[in-house]
């Protein structure tokens, strides 16, 4: 039975186009690597966050006010490099 070619092209996925604060910063001289660390020195782990609509567009608001990704805006609250100011924690008392 002969094989048949596939004509056409292949489908491709729309991407919208990233913002500044989404490109991944180029390092000179370094290249990234699977499996090891780029900054920090650890490896990041893949955690999903279920967030309203009107929490992911706070989110959204404060990483580009930032000039970060969501994922960075979030790294760095986690190691207390950008910090909560104590009236917003006054509002989840």
């Amino acid at each position: 039975m002969p094989m048949r070619k596939k004509t056409g092209r292949a489908k491709s996925k729309k991407r919208r186009a990233r913002e500044p604060r989404e490109k991944k910063i180029i390092r000179k001289g370094l290249k990234s690597r699977r499996g090891q660390p780029e900054s920090y020195n650890e490896l990041k782990k893949i955690a999903s966050v279920s967030l309203t609509p009107t929490a992911l567009a706070g989110l959204d608001e404060l990483s580009r006010q930032y000039m970060i990704s969501r994922s960075e805006l979030l790294e760095r609250i986690g190691r207390g490099i950008l910090q909560l100011s104590h009236a917003d924690k006054q509002a989840f008392v």
